[in-house]
């Protein structure tokens, strides 16, 4: 890898990371192939100083002129006179490393839940465009920490205080969006549109009253009736401008429609409600199991995963099935009992074998007791050893299951389990 200055970028690099806030550059995504002289020209003109390229991947005419030219033979000095000390050797950049992704992800979510604070407020003042316009790179910033890893950002949403809920909501399900929109190998263009729809889905609510939004107590009827309103009230707030605000502005307005006519406020059902519509009624639905809310305690994300399909004909099921795919059937932090009677955390998800996860094993069922952290990865331990059943934290005693999920997570080394 090279750090190179903004002004030293050519055509045919590969750019591997940009340095500074991504609020610093235009791009949604800071890993590409520099081909269009437009997206030179942009970053150039960017806050960013300097940028970090991958030269494997890079044409190798684009780093011509960042070889340091043969300098001519100095004369032969004369036998009296002094020799020059040799100049210090420039020292090589070092590779970037990369951190526990529990902890890059808790940078990643206060940043983006403060920048949708922002991106809401434009909304509700009028400007609209220029929010959408500005979520580009808040997406950007989801869409790289689902690739480094696709469970990490996910699981940090989850713990979320009841008046920070409705921004978290929305980065939670912008990264939801996100990875169903791969998982259905869609293009990247229409992979971002997903993930800037999720993020922007839930905005009508910046319009009702802070009283209602902050509610501690079971809502009544006539609460439920105001807070169903949002949905209008977003659409209208995110008018038709172009091709992107009316994908949003449609999530907007239908993301709590059913696919069997169930939902509101049109009672649409099947084809009639658009792709990334019925996308957003998924990933919404999952985020708000998973989370804690005034009349009921979370789901946790496995057992999100299991009402969902027991609901499957209020989902589009074959977009159901790809969802149950992207996040697997034991989700991170899901808590297992394996069949060696021990507890275990599920660490990340293997997308080809979804029953076959890593597992940070904490707990010894017959000892009745923690035991040291080790990590067992069910799709290559050779030990013969599989999850038996899903279990309900609270069974356990472990009332605050998610902060204490995130704890054995971020740990950035566990024993190999036995």
């Amino acid at each position: 890898m090279l750090r190179v200055r903004k002004e030293d970028l050519r055509l045919g690099m590969f750019i591997q990371s940009l340095e500074g806030s991504w609020f610093d550059h235009p791009f949604w995504k800071s890993k590409f192939l520099l081909e269009e002289n437009d997206d030179l020209r942009a970053l150039q003109s960017s806050e960013i100083d300097s940028v970090w390229i991958d030269e494997a991947k890079s044409l190798a005419p684009a780093l011509a002129h960042l070889k340091t030219p043969t300098a001519p033979a100095a004369p032969a000095a004369e036998p009296e006179a002094a020799a020059e000390p040799a100049p210090a050797p420039v020292p090589k950049p070092k590779r970037i490393t990369r951190p526990n992704e529990y902890h890059a992800a808790q940078t990643v979510l206060a940043d983006c839940r403060a920048a949708v604070g922002g991106l809401f407020a434009q909304v509700r003042s009028g400007d609209a465009a220029a929010a959408i316009a500005e979520a580009a790179p808040v997406v950007g910033a989801i869409a790289e920490s689902v690739e480094r890893h696709a469970d990490a950002l996910l699981t940090l949403t989850r713990i979320r205080s009841l008046d920070e809920y409705s921004y978290a909501h929305s980065v939670s399900v912008s990264a939801l969006m996100i990875m169903l929109a791969r998982q259905l190998q869609l293009p990247p263009q229409y992979v971002q549109q997903a993930g800037i729809a999720g993020l922007f889905m839930d905005v009508g609510k910046a319009f009702l009253p802070a009283a209602l939004l902050g509610k501690n107590s079971v809502y009544a009827e006539e609460d439920w009736a105001e807070m169903r309103r949002h949905t209008k009230l977003g659409a209208e707030a995110v008018a038709a401008y172009d091709d992107m605000s009316k994908i949003v502005a449609d999530v907007c307005l239908h993301h709590h429609e059913r696919y069997d006519g169930s939902g509101y406020p049109h009672r649409l059902k099947e084809d009639e409600i658009s792709l990334f519509a019925r996308m957003a009624a998924i990933c919404d639905s999952y985020d708000a199991l998973a989370s804690a809310r005034p009349h009921r305690p979370a789901f946790g994300p496995a057992e999100a995963v299991a009402e969902m399909y027991k609901a499957k004909g209020q989902y589009d099921e074959s977009l159901l099935t790809s969802f149950i795919k992207a996040v697997g059937i034991y989700p991170a932090g899901s808590l297992v009992r394996l069949e060696s009677q021990r507890l275990g955390c599920v660490a990340a998800q293997r997308r080809d074998q979804l029953t076959r996860p890593l597992v940070r094993i904490f707990y010894s069922i017959p000892q009745r007791s923690q035991i040291e952290v080790s990590e067992l990865d069910l799709a290559q331990d050779p030990e013969p050893d599989r999850i038996v059943a899903r279990e309900e934290p609270g069974r356990w005693g472990m009332r605050d299951w998610d902060q204490f999920a995130v704890t054995i997570l971020q740990r950035q080394k566990a024993r190999r389990a036995a």
